[in-house]
């Protein structure tokens, strides 16, 4: 593996991980539900030999699987060429050299030569590719065959990629605790999904998301909804600038993740249900966050602003509601929004500047100075809610 194919290594880029780790788990799923009892003892695994393989119970590869979702690339020749060579650099790890089972994953339809021996993945019948929005409802059908009576589809279908995410993370963390001779390659090597472990995820009885399934069902939202958005635009800029917060986002620990999903959504209590999942990755909310950080670039690893005079965080905030709900929703929020002691303004789309969320709480609520929280984040320092034309002007910086 050359320097330039272990930088480019999608472990670590969460963006170019979502595709293949779920086309990873789809073929996964659709092995066990045709061929249950002669894979029993496979595996799946991530970027090791190439971006996803199939290793059987003696842990020799069956099968070899590549994967491309790129924004207006239909030519893979050069990467197809690469493939022999490839297929060959491996031979005495193959189960079948002659028969290499290698396989294209890809997000639009792309020729193949047949001189070429990897074959286009059947998404469907008679379409052989797929694009990232429709990967989820083609593992909703598989897991929806397969999983225990009773089960919510959804729910597993979380699970399943909760564990493929967990492999990734755990590949991620020894690479970062290996001395400056581990490569990362050679540690995937040695990571795998065993098959019996994704069948136990589908016997289990699911009604209810365990812990950490929510959370990663939101990133999910974030950064599938805003990859989205960004093709649909398609401007370079925007692209790259999303690039990075899918990249910055991706790197968030799962404490991270929840106080960053808190901050960015300061109306709501951020909590492991259905209510809030549905509330906070609406496609309203990420496209109210897609608009900010498109146009002010999001130059830190916290996800937010620091300027010469303030630090200021994204939100989801839109004008969708007046001020006097946004206030009330937000100041009756506050025993969750201790996140906010790093800032000193909220950015959002709402059409009205807020100087102070408390002192606009106790005029709108009535409030006394005698029934003030003198414990709330709110009467400790003050918090703003600034427009996003006022963020343009750059005033308050």
């Amino acid at each position: 593996m050359t320097n330039r194919e272990e930088t480019n290594s999608a472990i670590g880029s969460w963006s170019g991980f979502i595709y293949q780790g779920l086309c990873g788990l789809l073929v996964a799923l659709r092995m066990i539900k045709e061929r249950q009892e002669a894979v029993a003892g496979f595996s799946l695994q991530l970027d090791a030999y190439e971006d996803f393989s199939i290793l059987n119970e003696h842990g020799r590869i069956y099968s070899l699987h590549q994967c491309k979702c790129i924004k207006n690339v239909a030519d893979y020749t050069k990467e197809f060429e690469k493939i022999t060579d490839k297929i060959e650099a491996n031979k005495d790890k193959l189960q079948d050299p002659d028969n290499p089972h290698y396989y294209f994953h890809c997000n639009r339809s792309v020729s193949i030569d047949e001189k070429y021996r990897i074959a286009a993945y059947p998404f469907e019948e008679g379409k052989t590719y797929c694009e990232p929005g429709d990967i989820q409802r083609l593992l909703d059908h598989e897991v929806n065959q397969m999983k225990k009576d009773g089960s919510n589809t959804e729910v597993v279908r979380a699970s399943l990629e909760t564990l493929v995410n967990g492999n990734v993370l755990n590949t991620q963390q020894k690479y970062f605790e290996a001395d400056s001779s581990g490569r990362l390659w050679k540690i995937s090597r040695q990571q795998n999904i065993p098959f019996a472990d994704i069948r136990g995820k589908l016997a289990l009885f699911m009604t209810s998301y365990a812990p950490g399934d929510f959370l990663h069902q939101m990133k999910m939202a974030y950064i599938l909804g805003m990859d989205k958005m960004a093709d649909e635009e398609d401007d370079g800029e925007s692209r790259r600038r999303v690039d990075v917060f899918i990249n910055r986002l991706s790197a968030l620990s799962e404490d991270e993740m929840r106080r960053f999903i808190q901050r960015v959504n300061p109306k709501e209590k951020v909590t492991d249900t259905f209510e809030c999942w549905h509330a906070i990755t609406s496609s309203e909310r990420v496209n109210y966050l897609y608009n900010l950080i498109t146009e002010f670039p999001l130059g830190t690893d916290n996800l937010d602003w620091h300027t010469e005079h303030s630090t200021q965080t994204p939100s989801t905030l839109g004008n969708d509601e007046k001020k006097r709900r946004i206030v009330r929703r937000i100041y009756e929020n506050q025993a969750n929004l201790d996140v906010l002691w790093l800032y000193d303004w909220i950015v959002g789309h709402q059409d009205e500047h807020i100087e102070n969320i408390e002192e606009s709480a106790q005029d709108i609520m009535n409030i006394t100075d005698a029934e003030l929280d003198t414990k709330s984040i709110f009467h400790a320092k003050k918090v703003g809610i600034m427009t996003k034309q006022e963020k343009r002007e750059g005033k308050y910086d």
